[in-house]
């Protein structure tokens, strides 16, 4: 067992499954006596399977622990973090094998990943077969360039980021034909390619009735109405729209909406730099061992900031320095793709602030 001390100072438990004192599985969590204080009458430690942590709710307790191999990634941050000295604060002590009471082995417990049916694995297949005809139509498709004007992304920073169209003519031809099908939901979108553990994926932003003058929001409250096609959708797997994860910065900013990322593009910062969840929930354990910071730059709407605070949370438990950075509630937008739309680089003013603040600090 491992207790580790965050910047924060809270202490956190990394032990191994079978240090589990007596494990009952009661579907989503695991519960077992808590091996820190000594219980055996009640077994008060409870651990969520999917993601590993966990918390004593003995009130004189109190501990939340860490299973290592219910959620390697977050593990061996917090240990590579420790013993590498990459995050001052932490501080480590070991407990003696000898002095543990006798524990009951646990068999593994990480539900594996679902597998996409197999029209959904058809779709991704067509789609990846096309991605170089897609990235081609972005180009000479004046609709989409129209559209990508309009939100004040310039081609070049669109392409340079994977982004591509899906014009209804590419469909008519004929080599596709065998592709019609899986791909006939994806025509008339702009697709953003996405990553994650699972392999690559997509998700398309549909341009459905859009005319050169409109919007975001006008488009966004045509297409809500009903029995029209969706704005957004995703294949299976989805994922994070940015670079292969290995490829990321020391310091990330992490935005929600596909064009928050572009405009932060378009404004200067390296693809490296930001990512954007784009409705995929934050997983700390994709993040390589280099990244050591995260500036949370979500949407300031209630659900945008009830979400930063949550995360901050799970991001600081994990070992990582974390700033937030919510777009300034000042009419401007709500999010950084309306304000760069808008008011262009001041709109980024804060995030330039904190981003280097916190990537270079003094």
């Amino acid at each position: 067992m491992l207790t580790i001390r965050t910047q924060q100072g809270r202490l956190i438990e990394i032990l191994l499954q079978s240090e589990l004192c007596d494990p009952v599985n009661m579907g989503e969590y695991v519960r077992a006596y808590c091996h820190l204080h000594g219980s055996d009458h009640q077994r008060s430690l409870s651990i969520n399977t999917a993601n590993g942590w966990g918390h004593c709710f003995n009130a004189a307790c109190n501990a939340t622990v860490l299973v290592a191999e219910w959620n390697p990634g977050v593990a061996k941050r917090l240990i590579h973090l420790h013993y590498r000295g990459l995050s001052p604060g932490f501080s480590a002590s070991h407990q003696s094998l000898h002095k543990r009471p006798p524990l009951a082995s646990q068999p593994m417990l990480i539900h594996p990943a679902k597998t996409p049916r197999r029209w959904q694995q058809a779709e991704l297949v067509a789609l990846q077969s096309v991605d170089e005809q897609m990235r081609a139509a972005l180009a000479y498709t004046k609709r989409a360039r129209a559209y990508l004007n309009e939100r004040g992304i310039p081609l070049e920073v669109a392409q340079m980021a994977g982004v591509c169209y899906l014009p209804p003519a590419l469909l008519k031809r004929a080599e596709l034909q065998a592709q019609r099908e899986a791909l006939s939901r994806w025509t008339e979108r702009i697709l953003f390619p996405l990553t994650s553990p699972a392999g690559k994926g997509y998700i398309g932003r549909s341009l459905w009735h859009w005319q050169p003058g409109m919007d975001e929001n006008a488009h966004k409250s045509l297409l809500d109405q009903p029995g029209k096609p969706r704005r957004w959708i995703k294949t299976n797997p989805a994922g994070w729209f940015g670079l292969d994860l290995d490829q990321l910065a020391g310091c990330l900013i992490l935005v929600e909406g596909a064009f928050d990322r572009l405009a932060l593009l378009a404004a200067g910062f390296q693809t490296t730099e930001v990512v954007a969840l784009v409705g995929t929930s934050l997983q700390v354990d994709w993040f390589p061992h280099q990244v050591k910071s995260v500036v949370l730059a979500l949407d300031s709407d209630t659900g945008g900031l009830d979400a930063m605070h949550r995360l901050a949370e799970c991001l600081a438990r994990s070992g990582l320095c974390v700033s937030l950075c919510p777009p300034l509630q000042d009419g401007w937008g709500k999010d950084w793709s309306e304000r760069w739309r808008r008011i262009g680089h001041q709109s980024l003013r804060p995030i330039y602030e904190v981003y280097t603040e916190l990537a270079h600090p003094a």
